[in-house]
């Protein structure tokens, strides 16, 4: 899950006013797809043909928390599923915890709500999310395994899974001290700030990951098991460097990037991973913040590094395909950072910023759509409008009501392959 993901910085933007030409030349390669739910067609050429071919799609969303996306990358997953091939869909989620919903997708074993709640953010326990889990069971209901539809996660930021697959695995054939510092690795899915025992549970890994790896070093699975604790740890570490405190912001700027860095290379490392062992095409579900082609920026610190998308790309090239999402106005759920508390609950955005992408892409009458940045990046009318930082309304898990401090300017021919709009929006619908 991505928290407080946009970059408040200004600089960058252009004061150029956007021009007729321009608005025009997004509409045309603005290809209507219409907003009725996951289940109906696109329009014939409403999709670009480069979806056809990317080894990897991304398809992000600027919120964690909007129902029309999540039905929009519901419908593009089942496109993608039953005219391209893709037989593997992998989720901003971790890695180990996702195998209970690769088995109820795979062989129909398990609830599926479990499942979603064993991933531990609430971002993905709405009844969206649930209803494409589902249809993903009925695909593969009936189907040789080979051509079933599987789940996966790539991220890495918690231990209790892979520990508790470690435990399944060996047994009780765990040498004493390895079962008690394992026991002490499991994290119970707890964040790092909240966890007073984060300290010991970092020894602990770095103890016992060289004493497992010993026992079987041969099993692919065990590796990747150990291969999560130690990405989750060293994420734990740079988190915990970040809370010590920095002498000055540019200190406290390196160790946020440190943070960034390490999570989205790890989330890449688990990308590849994954579609090296894939036969076709694979689909990810994953924040704007991570999935685009140039930096994960981080909200109010000036800290940016090199997002997953990034390491992808330069290891993919145009075969690694990243489509954004982005509203005009509407609602959307998310942590308030109001001051009233922290729960969970709704927001809404009454019309798109002044200066926006969103603002422009409004102004052209356009309803939901695909925009086809790569046609436009070489359409001589919007090239050069998009290869300019433009600035676009985007939140992670929190918002505190203030949408000026939730800008981040992108070059959006640099950062993304498409962009879905969608005029108005509404919260995602928790899992009752």
């Amino acid at each position: 899950m991505t928290n407080d993901t946009t970059d408040t910085t200004r600089t960058e933007s252009t004061d150029q006013p956007t021009t007729a030409t321009v608005r025009a030349a997004l509409r045309a390669h603005a290809h209507e797809v219409g907003t009725r739910g996951p289940t109906a067609d696109f329009p014939p050429g409403s999709l670009p043909d480069a979806l056809d071919d990317a080894s990897i799609v991304a398809l992000g969303e600027g919120t964690h928390g909007t129902r029309e996306f999540f039905r929009l990358k519901h419908r593009l997953l089942r496109w993608l599923v039953t005219e391209v091939g893709v037989r593997t869909f992998a989720m901003e989620a971790n890695a180990p915890e996702a195998r209970l919903l690769d088995e109820y997708v795979t062989h129909g074993r398990g609830d599926p709500k479990a499942g979603l709640e064993g991933l531990y953010f609430w971002t993905w326990q709405t009844e969206a999310v649930l209803s494409l889990v589902e249809w993903l069971r009925t695909f593969n209901e009936g189907r040789p395994l080979a051509d079933r539809v599987r789940f996966r996660g790539f991220d890495a930021q918690y231990t209790q899974g892979a520990v508790d697959a470690l435990r399944e695995h060996f047994g009780d054939g765990l040498p004493p001290t390895v079962a008690n510092d394992l026991e002490l690795v499991a994290d119970d899915g707890t964040r790092p700030m909240q966890d007073d025992r984060v300290g010991e549970r970092i020894d602990a890994a770095e103890r016992v990951t060289p004493c497992v790896r010993e026992l079987d070093d041969t099993d692919e699975r065990v590796l990747r098991w150990l291969r999560t604790i130690e990405q989750a740890t060293t994420y734990k570490q740079r988190l915990l460097d970040w809370q010590s405190g920095a002498d000055d912001s540019d200190a406290e700027r390196a160790a946020m990037e440190a943070v960034i860095r390490v999570r989205d290379r790890a989330m890449a490392e688990n990308v590849a991973w994954i579609e090296g062992r894939t036969d076709g095409p694979v689909v990810l579900w994953a924040h704007d913040a991570h999935a685009n082609r140039d930096r994960h920026s981080v909200r109010g610190s000036g800290a940016a590094a090199a997002s997953m998308g990034s390491h992808l790309a330069d290891r993919y090239g145009d075969d690694y395909y990243t489509v954004g999402f982005a509203f005009a106005g509407g609602s959307f759920q998310a942590i308030d950072r109001t001051g009233a508390g922290r729960g969970l609950r709704s927001f809404t955005l009454n019309e798109p910023l002044p200066g926006t992408v969103e603002r422009v892409l409004d102004d052209t009458g356009v309803g939901t759509a695909m925009v086809d940045l790569r046609a436009g990046a070489v359409d001589s009318r919007l090239g050069d409008w998009l290869l300019r930082p433009r600035e676009r309304f985007s939140l992670g898990a929190t918002y505190d009501g203030e949408p000026d401090g939730y800008l981040t300017a992108y070059r959006f021919a640099e950062a993304f392959d498409a962009l879905c709009f969608v005029p108005e929006t509404t919260r995602a619908r928790p899992l009752g």
